[in-house]
């Protein structure tokens, strides 16, 4: 399938930061950053922490590998009948493929990650096949997978396109493409702007709304067949964090802090305003998960030829 990409050539700057400028697509509708500013071997070398594989402490990692043990049981329930073989685009740390393994009887599961102690504790604590480097440069064989999933990675990536035309060849036909990123559209960032903790611009490069993402899914071969608007894993974190920041005109002070756990009083604060936002921004994610304002977007995808 040969597809021409969107070269971006009509694009605007769409949001103006104090140091930073998003710029929109007018042919496809892309929002994104125009370049990356440190090499993502340097970017990410510490995304992850060298003894433990993690990024966070105080037991939240914990809790993480809660969320993972889900992320495993949806990828066991989209892929229904199909031959049980994964890949994971971006694998973290690798627990999603280790629990598919252990208890979802998938013989296949296959990730890839750049952050080298991610790396290093999935192939040795895990005992997973992890390849060490981008997807696009890989050259797996064709037709390898009949699942894979992407989580939270394509909107870290600088060619999204690349991405999704490496990922259609690698699944086999039929194959299932599962894809979660922030949501552009969310309540929260069209309110809270530069404080929504989904920009993250240190790291994000592309900014996903329902339509865009669609588009570029469709455009390289697939059909939608499943989309959510509501993660428990992120939904109230990520409004709850942008709405104190917001009102504190702070830098995400909280979610900092889980990853590097060093004394602050100003945490008694932010702590006891999570306590009360909390509840309420998880029922208003509820409220919105059949619209297209929630804080993040999954969409499964079936390749079509």
């Amino acid at each position: 399938m040969v597809v021409k990409r969107c070269l971006h050539r009509r694009a605007r700057v769409y949001i103006n930061f104090e140091k930073e400028r998003l710029f929109k697509c007018e042919l496809c509708g892309l929002v994104f950053n125009r370049v990356m500013k440190t090499k993502p071997e340097k970017l990410y070398k510490n995304y992850y922490r060298n003894e433990i594989g993690g990024r966070f402490g105080l037991g939240i990692e914990s809790v993480i590998k809660m969320f993972r043990f889900f992320r495993a049981f949806k990828v066991w329930l989209i892929v229904g009948r199909l031959d049980r073989s994964v890949l994971d685009v971006g694998s973290g740390r690798g627990f999603m493929l280790y629990y598919l393994r252990k208890y979802f009887g998938f013989k296949k599961v296959v990730g890839t990650q750049i952050s080298k102690p991610a790396l290093e504790f999935s192939r040795r604590r895990l005992g997973l096949t992890v390849y060490d480097g981008d997807l696009i440069k890989l050259k797996l064989p064709s037709g390898s997978f009949n699942v894979i999933t992407i989580w939270h990675v394509l909107e870290h990536v600088k060619d999204p396109e690349g991405y999704l035309a490496e990922m259609r060849r690698l699944l086999k036909r039929g194959g299932k493409l599962v894809v979660e990123v922030p949501n552009f559209a969310s309540w929260t960032r069209k309110w809270t702007g530069c404080y929504w903790l989904g920009l993250d611009l240190k790291y994000h490069l592309s900014f996903f709304d329902y339509e865009s993402l669609e588009g570029l899914l469709e455009k390289y071969g697939f059909m939608v067949k499943k989309r959510h608007n509501f993660s428990l894993e992120y939904s109230s974190f990520i409004s709850s964090q942008s709405i104190i920041s917001w009102l504190t005109k702070s830098d995400q002070v909280f979610f900092n802090w889980l990853q590097k756990p060093d004394w602050d009083w100003r945490i008694l604060f932010y702590g006891s305003l999570f306590l009360v936002l909390m509840p309420l921004c998880f029922l208003v994610n509820i409220l919105l998960y059949f619209s297209n304002r929630g804080e993040v977007l999954l969409l499964v995808a079936e390749k079509l030829k």
